[in-house]
Parts: C-alpha cells; sequence; structure tokens
C-alpha cells in the first residue's frame, strides 16, 4: 500500500510537459489566501514566483504560515482564493499533473519501515520512470551524496529521525525533477548533514531545477538561498537576494556593546560608516564591542519591529 504521505512526497513519477511549458515559470503563486475554520488567516494575499536554477527560501518562525503555503503549492491543501501554477499547470484544476513534476519533501511523511534504505530509493527510483539498472545506480549515489553508506541495508524502521529526513530528500531528487518543494528540510541534522544537503540542493539548482524550501534558520537562508521571502502572520513581508534586503534595510554595518550599569543591557546601532560606528561608541566610553556587516536577522528584526524574532535560531 502506497502512503498519502509518500504520494506526496514524490510526485509518483517525473513525466515532463510538452515543449512550450519549458519556457513556462516552474511556479507561479498570485495572491493566494488560506482561511480556516473559525476565520484564522494563514496566508493572506501571497504572491511570488521561482525560477529555474534557483534556490528560493521562504524564511519565518513557526506559526508563520510557511507550512500552509507548502501544502497548498503540492496539491494537499485547496487555497481559499488565488492561483497556483506549476510549468503553467493549475494545481487546483490538475493537480495530479502538477505533482507529477515536483520532487516534495512534506514537514512529515513516514517511510515503508521493512525496506532498506537502498530498496526503498531504487523502488521509488523505478516509479520515478528510472529503467531498473538506472534507479540502483542513482540509488548508489544518493547514499554517498547524503552519507548514508553505513545506513544502506538498514530498515527504516530502526532509522533515527534525522536519518529518514535525508532518505526523504533522496526521494524527492531521485530523478532530478524540474521544481523541488521541500518543507524544513534540514529540521533534525546534525551541521555535518546538513552541509550535504545543501550540496545536493545546490547540485540540482545548478543542473538548472527551481527549489523552493521553507526553513527558520537564518543562517541556512543566508548561506543557501538565491532569494529569500519573508513571511510572517500568513503575510509575505520581502523576498529579494539578501545583498538587496540588506541595502533595503538600509544599514550596512552594526556595532554591538554592552553597557555595565545596573540594566546590563546589550546596545546595537546600525550605520553606513563602520568606522563612524566605532568613533560614535567610542565616544560613549565603551572599550569592548564588536563590529560586523547587517545580517538577514537584522532585516527580519526591522521589518517586523523584532516582533517573534525569539523563533529563529541561527545553530547551522
Amino acid at each position: 500500500m502506497i502512503s498519502g504521505a509518500i504520494n506526496e512526497m514524490t510526485g509518483m513519477t517525473n513525466k515532463r510537459d510538452d515543449a512550450a511549458a519549458d519556457t513556462e515559470l516552474p511556479l507561479v503563486v498570485d495572491r493566494i489566501n488560506k482561511t480556516y475554520k473559525g476565520g484564522i488567516e494563514a496566508n493572506q494575499e501571497i504572491s511570488f514566483s521561482a525560477r529555474p536554477g534557483e534556490i528560493l527560501g521562504i524564511l519565518g518562525p513557526n506559526g508563520a504560515g510557511k507550512t500552509t503555503l507548502v501544502r497548498q503549492i503540492t496539491t494537499e491543501l485547496m487555497p481559499s482564493s488565488g492561483s497556483i501554477r506549476v510549468f503553467n499547470v493549475d494545481v487546483v484544476n490538475d493537480p495530479i499533473r502538477a505533482k507529477f513534476m515536483m520532487g516534495i519533501v512534506p514537514q512529515e511523511a513516514d517511510l515503508y519501515e521493512m525496506l532498506t534504505v537502498r530498496q526503498m530509493l531504487r523502488i521509488f527510483g523505478k516509479l520515478r520512470g528510472l529503467p531498473s539498472r538506472h534507479a540502483g545506480a542513482r540509488a548508489d549515489e544518493l547514499i554517498e551524496s547524503l552519507r548514508l553508506e553505513d545506513h544502506r541495508d538498514v530498515p527504516n524502521l530502526k532509522l533515527s529521525g534525522g536519518l529518514k529526513r535525508r532518505v526523504m530528500v533522496g526521494i524527492a531528487t531521485l530523478s532530478h525533477p524540474r521544481l523541488i518543494v521541500l518543507d524544513e528540510p534540514t529540521t533534525g541534522l546534525d551541521p555535518q548533514s546538513r552541509r550535504d544537503l545543501w550540496a545536493l540542493l545546490r547540485e540540482n539548482r545548478d543542473r538548472g531545477s527551481a527549489i523552493l524550501l521553507t526553513t527558520h534558520y537564518m543562517e541556512e537562508a543566508e548561506a543557501l538561498c538565491d532569494r529569500v521571502g519573508i513571511i510572517q502572520h500568513g503575510r509575505l513581508l520581502a523576498l529579494d537576494t539578501v545583498p538587496n534586503l540588506r541595502a533595503a534595510h538600509g544599514y550596512e554595518f552594526k556595532v554591538t556593546y554592552t553597557t555595565n550599569g545596573t540594566e546590563n543591557k546589550t546596545h546595537t546601532i546600525y550605520g553606513v560608516d563602520d568606522q563612524e560606528l566605532v568613533a560614535k561608541v567610542r565616544d560613549k566610553g565603551v572599550r569592548q564591542y564588536s563590529v560586523a556587516r547587517t545580517s538577514l536577522e537584522d532585516v527580519y528584526l526591522a521589518l517586523t519591529d523584532g516582533e517573534d524574532s525569539d523563533g529563529f535560531t541561527d545553530d547551522a
């Protein structure tokens, strides 16, 4: 029995649309709204597109609406209004055809417990249309790329959550789909596994795939993504390259220092010139401080006035 979770993850096959679809954008989200029972607005007027050969990150704290957005793109949820098109195929009107074009890693999915890692990858390679010989070779390739060699013959039942996550990413990328959608794919991974996954995603991007991923890791979004969208309370606040987002923030540098009075507070000041910032804090009598370029986190805090900032981590 093929579970719904696995169907969602793989899209089952990797059929190509006709040649005209090659000229279409991999993903177009147009004014999506999703309202749950009780009036909860999970997504509000979200619009963006994904381009071939890019990694597009959607960054936001837990509860911001990232997973709801992904589940609508992958046809699991129906939008309350708006439209989503995958290579010009409407995901609401033709969900099966749209899913054929995607490799999907949902936030949660179950693997077949008694199959080994290699069996799982080889079988789903065949389901994705790879000849038997090529499916086995591709499975071996992914096992090496994802550092699963020590687990290739281990049943999925005995894998840790992080190892299962790596297998799911391998399934989604088996046949190099032209659109890959991943919902927080590095959750539960150790730092080395996270970077191995980044390398695999970059490889698929360099082959021309569009990759959409959600994350709540600041450092991951900044290091991996060609463009980053910031979402909060179901709204897309901004979407651009990280340098452009920083430029829009208006400041290039920041100086952080701590006052040693009764309050013992940490302060950060921003400016376009690092030497001017240093002069300002030294004029205050401060002798211990740190100077850095502004980061994606600074952009987020500026856009949201610091709200929900505790939902983030940069411990990649």
